[in-house]
């Protein structure tokens, strides 16, 4: 009874391990649709950051200062800086690699690099309305969380655009410029 037993189990083990191969398993329905959910997520940060570009540069009433604009344009915000980096894990990290995932690693970089140099620059401007009028301790700790959550989102997309330049870079890209180094005398 026992190698019967035995026999069912080893049976029943070997059919569960080639039943998903054989039917493609769970994730079958949605291997294919990798590439429109990466580039659906950089189209999404694309557009965030283009409209949040938009409503930093185009005054809306009368009363609106440029650096009021700048104190509230978040071109780092958690969603946007999340979405180019779970592309680029979507695209190379997940087997099979994607076909076009060296393409989708540089609009990722690109995405960043827009975020990184808007982001400090609406940073430093917004200082100026950030602590105009600051008289109480609540207007105080208002300010001084804007600056401590706006630098953690420009350092979160700093971090986030280093891990995917180095996917950039593992995937047999380069950039322009050496970063570090001298360049070559060619």
């Amino acid at each position: 009874m026992l190698p019967a037993l035995i026999g069912f189990v080893a049976g029943t083990r070997k059919e569960l391990m080639t039943t998903p191969e054989s039917t493609g398993g769970p994730a079958g329905g949605i291997k294919p649709l990798r590439p429109l959910f990466a580039w659906a997520l950089l189209g999404y940060a694309a557009l965030s950051l283009f409209f949040t570009f938009l409503a930093w540069v185009i005054p809306v009433g009368s009363g609106d200062s440029f650096t009021q604009r700048s104190y509230f344009a978040d071109f780092a915000d958690l969603i946007t800086v999340g979405m180019p980096l779970l592309a680029v894990l979507i695209a190379t990290h997940v087997a099979p690699m994607l076909a076009g995932s060296k393409l989708m690693t540089l609009v990722a970089l690109v995405e960043y690099a827009v975020m990184l140099f808007f982001g400090v620059l609406v940073f430093l401007v917004g200082l100026g309305y950030g602590f105009q009028n600051v008289d109480t301790a609540s207007e105080t700790v208002t300010a001084l969380s804007h600056i401590v959550f706006r630098l953690a989102g420009l350092g979160f997309a700093a971090l986030a655009a280093y891990a995917v330049l180095r996917v950039f870079t593992g995937l047999g890209g380069r950039l322009p410029i050496a970063l570090g180094r001298p360049p070559s005398q060619t």
